[in-house]
């Protein structure tokens, strides 16, 4: 479809020549005996007839084919959220940061934690 639309505005340029080689590149990538709005346009480009670009619907720029929108699965790359608290009973740090060293005698419960 961008291959024609381009041939098509080649053509309003009067770029005849152009038009006709976007055209064949066209027809080489679209798939086999999918070729009938191309032979017909390669017959008016060489009749130097100009070609209507393809109309898009109004809100769509891409719209795919059913059987590959059928097949879409949700996917959850995120996967669920976690709470992560920490074991240590002193630990009063809130937040996200690498590992931190230990020290000595600070991983012990406090009196008050015993109580």
């Amino acid at each position: 479809q961008v291959l024609y639309s381009t041939a098509a505005a080649q053509c309003r340029l009067q770029q005849w020549q152009e038009a006709r080689v976007t055209l064949d590149k066209a027809v080489v990538w679209r798939p086999e005996g999918r070729t009938a709005i191309l032979d017909m346009a390669l017959e008016r480009v060489q009749d130097c007839l100009f070609l209507e670009p393809m109309q898009v619907p109004l809100g769509e720029f891409f719209r795919p084919r059913k059987k590959e929108v059928e097949q879409l699965d949700s996917k959850d790359f995120l996967g669920k959220p976690k709470v992560i608290s920490s074991i240590i009973p002193n630990d009063e740090y809130i937040g996200f940061e690498p590992l931190r060293p230990q020290k000595q005698g600070f991983y012990e419960p406090s009196a008050d934690a015993l109580r």
